[in-house]
């Protein structure tokens, strides 16, 4: 199982206990902490002036949340089709909910995703 923590351990199960169980992404609730279990169905890279961000789409039975990362133009992984279990604390941005910087595992071996997609590069408009 591969993870976004770089040491496994006791600060990961406190991540457990803060986040709490998987929960529907229907039932987020903005800026209160969440733990989401899903597929991811796209993904994507924008260029900013501020750096690339990295957008993974994490879908589930009861909707989508979009997991954000800043400073990153692609994460070993997380591509089309992998199962994951993302932790963090949504936000609304306009007509999307999203979890910035979440902590994240990998439950499906990538041999069962689409390790060929590559993330898209969409240059952000001035």
């Amino acid at each position: 199982m591969l993870s976004s923590r770089a040491h496994p351990g006791s600060a990961h199960d406190d991540d457990r206990d803060r986040f709490g169980p998987p929960a529907a992404v229907r039932d987020l609730v903005a800026r209160h902490p969440a733990t989401v279990r899903g597929h991811l169905r796209h993904v994507r890279t924008l260029a900013g002036a501020n750096g690339p961000t990295f957008e993974a789409e994490l879908c589930d039975a009861t909707g989508a949340v979009v997991l954000v990362f800043f400073g990153r133009r692609t994460i070993p992984g997380l591509v089309p089709g992998v199962a994951i279990e993302a932790r963090g604390t949504p936000r609304a941005n306009g007509c999307r909910t999203e979890i910035l910087n979440p902590l994240y595992e990998l439950l499906a071996p990538l041999g069962d995703a689409e390790p060929n997609r590559q993330a898209r590069d969409t240059r952000s408009e001035p």
